[in-house]
């Protein structure tokens, strides 16, 4: 596959910092995973202490999506580690062409690398689609001290019917998804078919991102049947009432695609121990990019006590 290379077009992404000095805290990396080359993103400074976030993008996007609110994190002490998934960014993979396995395997490995790097002081966090892969991560690799997930959702028990509006091309295709997955499993639909991307955005500043957003060349704006199937029927490794690693839920309360209910139906059948439900008032999807402080004010006093 042709080498990819991030340019500067994330700087369009980052609405407050400096962009260029967010770039000069990353390091970048590659570890294997499934035979795939994975790239990392490493945001580091000096006197970080031993507590490192593994942090998981969401639909479509790549990791540096989220560089501020990442580098937001570095300022407040913790090392950020952020893999692009197999198939999105820099990372090797057919464009848009995963499983919900693949990616709890991909963050698997990346847990290993940074244990061994770094040590056992280890959170995952994730937005959106990368939300729900932090909820499968932790359902797979017990060895996570946290978890945080801005929108969660438990795909095998029917969530895509409470997360998208299904209609248009989408109503008349999704029956045929499980078979097609079979038969064509790399044929692809745009997730524009199911996602309107102006609508994660509540601000006007934030809707003039979405429009150079669509214009990224680095977007994987398409996936296969079996990526949306996988995000039909996906399984956890155990169930969510097994789960013993401490989870925090983050979600906006007008939320276009996840809904504060779902999030409490899923937050009361957790047992873990010190679980936290947060939902932010007056935001919408975005709330990594629109909302960082309100964020922050929520996730860091958690994190110290869950990461101590």
């Amino acid at each position: 596959m042709k080498k990819l290379e991030y340019k500067d077009y994330w700087f369009n992404y980052v609405l407050k910092a400096n962009p260029q000095e967010i770039k000069n805290s990353i390091q970048e990396d590659y570890i294997n995973s499934q035979n795939f080359r994975i790239h990392l993103d490493i945001y580091e400074k000096e006197g970080l202490s031993d507590k490192t976030i593994i942090f998981i993008h969401g639909t479509s996007v790549y990791s540096r999506f989220y560089a501020e609110f990442c580098y937001n994190l570095v300022q407040n002490g913790y090392r950020v580690v952020a893999p692009d998934l197999i198939g999105h960014g820099m990372s090797e993979g057919k464009r848009g062409h995963f499983t919900m396995e693949m990616f709890a395997k991909t963050i698997y490995d990346v847990n290993t690398y940074v244990m061994e790097k770094f040590g056992d002081k280890v959170a995952v966090m994730g937005s959106s689609l990368g939300g729900i892969t932090t909820l499968y991560s932790v359902a797979y690799d017990e060895r996570f001290k946290a978890g945080i997930c801005h929108n969660a959702a438990i795909l095998n028990e029917g969530a895509y019917k409470k997360i998208i509006k299904i209609e248009g091309k989408l109503k008349e295709l999704i029956e045929e998804v499980p078979n097609l997955a079979k038969t064509a499993p790399t044929s692809s639909l745009s997730v524009y078919t199911y996602l309107d991307f102006h609508k994660l955005a509540k601000s006007e500043e934030m809707n003039k991102m979405v429009d150079l957003l669509m214009k990224d060349k680095i977007l994987s704006d398409k996936y296969t049947m079996t990526a949306i199937y996988t995000q039909m029927s996906a399984p956890l490794a155990k169930s969510l009432e097994s789960i013993t690693t401490p989870l925090m839920i983050i979600n906006g309360d007008e939320d276009y695609l996840f809904s504060p209910d779902y999030m409490t139906e899923i937050f009361d059948r957790l047992a873990c121990e010190h679980k936290k439900l947060e939902i932010l008032k007056g935001t919408s999807h975005l709330i990594f990019q629109e909302n960082i402080k309100e964020c922050l004010e929520r996730i860091l006093p958690w994190l110290k006590l869950v990461l101590s």
